[in-house]
């Protein structure tokens, strides 16, 4: 058990449920969001966004994987770092699986709404783009999930490391930071730069949801367990 195939097993179980039960809910919302599509007029815009579910697993779940398949990995033989690597690896996979049943998804909607007369146009992250495809919209949305995913399993670990109490505390000290740099500050020229470069800045959120998740190894490389 004292390998990367152990780890990979421990986690894989958790994200095996994770990804047939978020299956069904993307499922579900495209028969919902195609039986409404029948009773808009067909001059009004029925925009859903089918990925947040996505978004919201991917970051929920990022806390949850630091608890008991930690604890089990470790005790029937993981190291930490073997951990470490099967959750990069783990959750990379996880990552392009669901967001593969969700470009399924929304291409198997878009192609019955058409068919149905059912008035269901599908919202993506990347209609902010002047100009996007179907490349670009899947493309941002990976950006966009490893961001999101980054973001959560740094916290995650931190809180793990340190405790829940003072990594609230922290969140608030830097959003309190955060605020006070808004009110006081001037971000004309930061907004102008985002609406100007949004595509450069999807990319700049990956490459630091990338850096986040790489930043778990160091905290969690000599963590004790907690039992």
């Amino acid at each position: 058990m004292g390998d990367v195939r152990g780890s990979l097993s421990i986690i894989g179980k958790e994200l095996k449920l994770q990804f047939y039960t978020f299956s069904i809910v993307l499922l579900a919302l495209a028969v919902i969001y195609f039986i409404i599509g029948f009773y808009v007029e067909p001059t009004e815009s029925f925009k859903p966004l089918l990925s947040g579910p996505i978004y919201g697993i991917l970051g929920f779940l990022s806390f949850f994987l630091y608890g008991d398949p930690f604890k089990s990995a470790v005790q029937l033989g993981s190291t930490r770092k073997q951990y470490i690597f099967s959750l990069w690896l783990s959750y990379f996979i996880f990552i392009v699986c669901l967001l593969a049943v969700h470009e399924i998804v929304s291409y198997l909607l878009e192609l019955t709404a058409n068919i149905a007369n059912s008035n269901v146009t599908l919202m993506r992250v990347g209609d902010f783009l002047q100009h996007n495809n179907r490349f670009d919209n899947m493309w941002i949305d990976i950006l966009s999930v490893i961001f999101i995913a980054g973001v959560c399993f740094f916290i995650g670990a931190i809180m793990y490391r340190v405790g829940i109490i003072p990594t609230l505390i922290g969140l608030f000290l830097i959003g309190v930071i955060v605020f006070v740099w808004y009110v006081l500050g001037d971000f004309t020229p930061l907004f102008k730069w985002i609406y100007h470069h949004i595509y450069e800045m999807f990319h700049i959120l990956g490459a630091i949801g990338i850096l986040l998740a790489l930043l778990i190894y160091p905290i969690l490389i000599n963590v004790k367990l907690k039992f």
